[in-house]
Protein backbone atom coordinates (compact mmCIF):
# COMPACT_ATOMS: atom_id res chain seq x y z
CA UNK A 1 0.00 0.00 0.00
CA UNK A 2 1.31 3.77 -0.46
CA UNK A 3 1.29 5.82 2.13
CA UNK A 4 -1.38 8.04 1.11
CA UNK A 5 -3.70 5.15 0.79
CA UNK A 6 -2.56 4.19 4.39
CA UNK A 7 -3.40 7.46 5.48
CA UNK A 8 -6.82 7.16 3.68
CA UNK A 9 -7.72 3.82 5.67
CA UNK A 10 -6.50 5.35 8.59
CA UNK A 11 -8.57 8.28 8.58
CA UNK A 12 -11.58 5.61 7.83
CA UNK A 13 -10.84 3.96 10.95
CA UNK A 14 -10.57 7.21 12.81
CA UNK A 15 -13.96 8.28 11.49
CA UNK A 16 -15.40 4.95 12.63
CA UNK A 17 -14.19 6.19 16.19
CA UNK A 18 -11.42 3.92 16.42
CA UNK A 19 -8.93 5.28 18.95
CA UNK A 20 -5.09 5.49 17.80
CA UNK A 21 -3.48 2.33 19.21
CA UNK A 22 -6.86 0.74 17.70
CA UNK A 23 -5.59 2.39 14.30
CA UNK A 24 -2.13 1.17 14.41
CA UNK A 25 -3.05 -2.78 15.89
CA UNK A 26 -5.35 -2.92 12.58
CA UNK A 27 -3.14 -1.54 9.73
CA UNK A 28 -0.08 -3.10 11.09
CA UNK A 29 -2.47 -6.45 11.60
CA UNK A 30 -3.59 -6.27 7.77
CA UNK A 31 0.32 -5.70 6.50
CA UNK A 32 0.36 -2.23 5.01
CA UNK A 33 4.26 -2.85 3.85
CA UNK A 34 5.25 0.23 6.11
CA UNK A 35 8.00 -0.15 9.02
CA UNK A 36 6.21 -0.47 12.38
CA UNK A 37 7.81 3.23 13.83
CA UNK A 38 6.65 4.78 10.20
CA UNK A 39 2.96 3.68 10.69
CA UNK A 40 2.99 5.27 14.28
CA UNK A 41 4.20 8.18 13.02
CA UNK A 42 1.52 8.34 10.42
CA UNK A 43 -1.20 7.60 12.93
CA UNK A 44 0.24 10.02 15.30
CA UNK A 45 -0.68 12.86 13.85
CA UNK A 46 -4.46 11.98 13.23
CA UNK A 47 -6.17 13.07 16.86
CA UNK A 48 -9.41 10.48 17.79
CA UNK A 49 -12.79 11.58 17.73
CA UNK A 50 -12.54 11.40 21.72
CA UNK A 51 -9.56 13.46 21.38
CA UNK A 52 -11.34 16.41 19.33
CA UNK A 53 -14.21 16.67 21.35
CA UNK A 54 -12.17 16.58 24.45
CA UNK A 55 -10.27 19.89 23.18
CA UNK A 56 -13.14 21.04 20.72
CA UNK A 57 -13.34 24.34 22.75
CA UNK A 58 -9.77 25.24 22.54
CA UNK A 59 -9.71 24.30 18.91
CA UNK A 60 -12.67 26.52 18.08
CA UNK A 61 -11.04 29.35 20.04
CA UNK A 62 -7.75 28.81 18.08
CA UNK A 63 -9.66 29.10 14.92
CA UNK A 64 -11.36 32.19 15.88
CA UNK A 65 -8.00 33.48 16.70
CA UNK A 66 -6.59 32.61 13.49
CA UNK A 67 -9.64 34.43 11.65
CA UNK A 68 -9.11 37.46 13.80
CA UNK A 69 -5.58 37.54 12.82
CA UNK A 70 -6.10 36.82 9.13
CA UNK A 71 -8.85 39.63 8.76
CA UNK A 72 -6.91 42.00 10.71
CA UNK A 73 -3.48 41.24 8.27
CA UNK A 74 -5.62 42.31 5.76
CA UNK A 75 -6.41 45.61 7.01
CA UNK A 76 -2.97 46.34 7.68
CA UNK A 77 -1.85 45.25 4.09
CA UNK A 78 -4.66 47.28 2.27
CA UNK A 79 -3.54 50.26 4.90
CA UNK A 80 0.09 49.81 3.66
CA UNK A 81 -0.65 49.01 0.00
CA UNK A 82 -2.58 52.49 0.16
CA UNK A 83 -0.06 54.50 1.93
CA UNK A 84 3.30 52.91 0.24
CA UNK A 85 1.44 52.45 -3.09
CA UNK A 86 -0.01 49.80 -4.92
CA UNK A 87 3.51 47.93 -5.80
CA UNK A 88 3.10 46.16 -2.36
CA UNK A 89 -0.17 44.52 -2.61
CA UNK A 90 1.43 40.92 -3.06
CA UNK A 91 3.39 41.73 -0.02
CA UNK A 92 0.25 42.39 2.01
CA UNK A 93 -1.86 39.56 0.57
CA UNK A 94 1.13 36.96 1.36
CA UNK A 95 0.55 37.37 4.90
CA UNK A 96 -3.15 36.88 5.38
CA UNK A 97 -3.04 33.99 2.87
CA UNK A 98 -0.80 32.06 4.87
CA UNK A 99 -2.61 32.62 7.71
CA UNK A 100 -6.19 31.16 6.30
CA UNK A 101 -4.52 28.33 5.16
CA UNK A 102 -3.06 27.38 8.25
CA UNK A 103 -6.65 28.04 9.59
CA UNK A 104 -8.16 25.48 6.63
CA UNK A 105 -5.73 23.33 8.29
CA UNK A 106 -6.22 23.46 11.78
CA UNK A 107 -9.95 23.20 10.93
CA UNK A 108 -9.59 19.85 9.38
CA UNK A 109 -7.41 18.62 12.04
CA UNK A 110 -4.21 18.62 10.60
CA UNK A 111 -1.83 18.89 13.38
CA UNK A 112 1.19 19.37 11.97
CA UNK A 113 -0.49 22.72 11.36
CA UNK A 114 -0.64 23.78 15.03
CA UNK A 115 3.27 24.12 16.06
CA UNK A 116 3.55 25.35 12.31
CA UNK A 117 1.09 28.49 13.42
CA UNK A 118 3.21 28.61 16.55
CA UNK A 119 6.18 28.88 14.59
CA UNK A 120 5.38 31.23 12.65
CA UNK A 121 3.81 33.80 15.61
CA UNK A 122 7.15 33.53 17.64
CA UNK A 123 8.82 34.47 14.49
CA UNK A 124 6.51 37.54 14.50
CA UNK A 125 6.42 38.12 18.06
CA UNK A 126 10.43 38.16 17.60
CA UNK A 127 10.14 40.74 15.00
CA UNK A 128 7.75 42.62 16.64
CA UNK A 129 10.09 42.88 19.72
CA UNK A 130 13.20 44.20 18.12
CA UNK A 131 10.99 46.92 16.06
CA UNK A 132 8.95 48.00 19.38
CA UNK A 133 10.37 50.78 21.87
CA UNK A 134 8.90 49.19 25.00
CA UNK A 135 9.03 51.94 26.87
CA UNK A 136 6.88 53.80 24.05
CA UNK A 137 4.93 50.68 23.22
CA UNK A 138 1.06 51.65 22.90
CA UNK A 139 -2.05 49.97 23.79
CA UNK A 140 -2.01 48.54 20.35
CA UNK A 141 1.34 47.25 20.76
CA UNK A 142 0.48 45.23 23.77
CA UNK A 143 -2.88 43.93 22.98
CA UNK A 144 -0.98 42.46 20.00
CA UNK A 145 1.72 40.78 21.90
CA UNK A 146 -0.90 39.14 24.84
CA UNK A 147 -2.74 37.91 21.48
CA UNK A 148 0.55 37.01 19.49
CA UNK A 149 1.38 35.10 22.88
CA UNK A 150 -2.20 33.70 23.35
CA UNK A 151 -2.06 32.09 20.01
CA UNK A 152 1.45 30.41 20.28
CA UNK A 153 0.44 28.79 23.79
CA UNK A 154 -3.24 27.58 22.68
CA UNK A 155 -1.25 26.52 19.47
CA UNK A 156 1.43 24.36 21.09
CA UNK A 157 -0.84 23.02 23.62
CA UNK A 158 -3.60 21.73 21.33
CA UNK A 159 -0.92 19.82 19.31
CA UNK A 160 0.74 17.99 22.34
CA UNK A 161 -3.04 17.03 22.93
CA UNK A 162 -3.74 16.03 19.37
CA UNK A 163 -0.35 14.29 18.65
CA UNK A 164 0.89 13.01 21.73
CA UNK A 165 3.80 10.38 21.32
CA UNK A 166 4.08 6.86 21.77
CA UNK A 167 6.37 4.98 23.24
CA UNK A 168 8.48 1.97 21.68
CA UNK A 169 8.84 -1.30 23.78
CA UNK A 170 10.45 -4.27 22.69
CA UNK A 171 9.07 -7.19 23.03
CA UNK A 172 10.16 -10.72 23.91
CA UNK A 173 10.25 -11.58 20.35
CA UNK A 174 12.38 -9.15 19.20
CA UNK A 175 9.86 -7.35 17.59
CA UNK A 176 8.56 -3.62 18.40
CA UNK A 177 5.53 -2.59 20.40
CA UNK A 178 3.96 0.28 19.83
CA UNK A 179 1.63 1.67 22.48
CA UNK A 180 0.10 5.29 22.30
CA UNK A 181 -1.35 7.03 25.43
CA UNK A 182 -5.19 6.54 26.12
CA UNK A 183 -7.59 7.99 24.68
CA UNK A 184 -9.52 11.06 26.54
CA UNK A 185 -12.60 9.02 27.51
CA UNK A 186 -10.95 5.63 28.17
CA UNK A 187 -8.61 7.79 30.59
Amino acid sequence: MTKRSVRKEANALIQEGLGRQQVFDTLNAQGTGMEVEALANLVRYMPSLATRAKYRVAHATLLILLWISAVSKSLFGVGMALERGWSQLPFAILLPAITIVLAIGIAMYRTRAYHTVAFVTIIGLVRMSTRTTWSEADLGTWVGLCFSASMVGLAWYLFTKMASNYEVHDAPDGSKRIAFPPEPSAA
